[in-house]
């Protein structure tokens, strides 16, 4: 996802994570520091006290394993922080950052196949490289928010709740 006029990303799943996050510290009643120190899990390891306010404030292209990590953290599924609200079925709280990556693959071989696309078709209608193209289709590496949101937008999808429908649902026309 490329920048706007003001710098910032226009990504429903970072402002997802942002408002949760934020929510979450009013409710606890918490100031930041205190916010950051539930994501350390021993002395130097965990997330940044700047990884987290640089996700609240939507300027982190925040990966699924980092979510994976506040979702822990928080008691929390990764389609809560996602979601932004959004009622997803029981099953979808329950799936780990692999098991949102191998979905992702899933229905990015299904609609490369259903549009009958070779994979650079494919990679160019979801505007990443050829090797990024491979990474998603093989449900490897740690794929960002930004990713993600821009395979919801190319397919026509909501970002913040493609990956927590079923199969059936998900086939809509190009």
């Amino acid at each position: 996802m490329l920048p706007n006029e003001a710098g910032g990303v226009n990504n429903p799943l970072r402002d997802n994570i942002a408002a949760f996050l934020d929510a979450e510290r009013r409710k606890r009643k918490l100031r930041h520091q205190d916010m950051a120190e539930l994501f350390k899990t021993a002395p130097g390891q965990g997330l940044a006290y700047r990884t987290y306010i640089r996700t609240t404030r939507k300027r982190n292209n925040v990966t699924l394993r980092t979510l994976e990590h506040m979702a822990q953290a928080l008691q929390v599924s990764i389609a809560t922080l996602l979601g932004g609200g959004a009622e997803v079925e029981p099953w979808a709280h329950k799936l780990t950052e692999k098991s949102i990556r191998t979905r992702l693959a899933a229905i990015i071989n299904s609609e490369r196949e259903r549009r009958n696309l070779v994979r650079y078709q494919m990679a160019e209608l979801l505007g990443v490289s050829d090797i990024t193209f491979t990474k998603l289709e093989r449900a490897a590496g740690n794929v960002s928010v930004d990713t993600i949101a821009a395979v919801g937008e190319a397919l026509g999808r909501d970002p913040a709740t493609f990956l927590f429908q079923e199969s059936d649902s998900q086939h809509q026309p190009a």
